[in-house]
């Protein structure tokens, strides 16, 4: 069941991955202005999911696919004066998880994995079976945590597959719809 996994890990890894990166942002002087003016800018590039900016801790966590816009570009999108640094990249992954009979379960496996190098955040959902991580691409990797969990329980990766061109059209149509509302305004 292992060679299972790993196989189906190695091929899920082939499929493009949105991960969060991890800016330390200089040049910020208000947690208005500045964090509205770094949202409006990156939210207006091509392939950013999601975008936190964090003034008290001088930080930006922008969620994208390295395949639609690079780090480099996030940052060179930035206003001149604004200086981001590459501090880490995490990756957020989903697991169903069979075997799970009782809390002590769910204790096991977080015990197993609690004090991992570069595990970022985990949750193990006793309800759902799932076991969610996000972990630190420069410490460890997905396989290296999933190799701790004891091999009572057997763990599959839950992959979304998103279709790109169907989302862009969606982004489209919805864009048309808000234009034919505020014309009607």
């Amino acid at each position: 069941m292992r060679k299972i996994l790993i196989a189906f890990l190695a091929i899920s890894s082939v499929l493009a991955i949105s991960t969060k990166k991890v800016y330390n942002v200089e040049g910020m002087m208000c947690g208005v202005g500045c964090v509205n003016t770094i949202n409006s800018t990156l939210k207006n590039l091509d392939g950013i999911k999601e975008i936190h900016v964090d003034f008290e801790n001088k930080s930006m966590e922008v969620v994208f696919d390295d395949e639609d816009i690079t780090s480099k570009e996030v940052v060179a999108a930035l206003p001149d004066r604004y200086e981001a640094t590459f501090i880490k990249e995490t990756v957020s992954k989903k697991y169903a998880v069979s075997g799970i009979t009782c809390m002590a379960c769910v204790n096991s496996i977080k015990t197993s994995i609690k004090d991992l190098d570069g595990l970022e955040t985990y949750e193990v959902n006793y309800e759902e079976d799932m076991l969610y991580i996000e972990f630190d691409v420069n410490k460890t990797t997905d396989k290296d945590i999933l190799n701790n969990i004891p091999l009572k329980f057997k763990v599959v990766e839950v992959v979304v597959v998103e279709d790109k061109e169907e989302d862009k059209e969606e982004d489209k149509e919805e864009d048309k719809e808000e234009d034919k509302e505020e014309d009607k305004n």
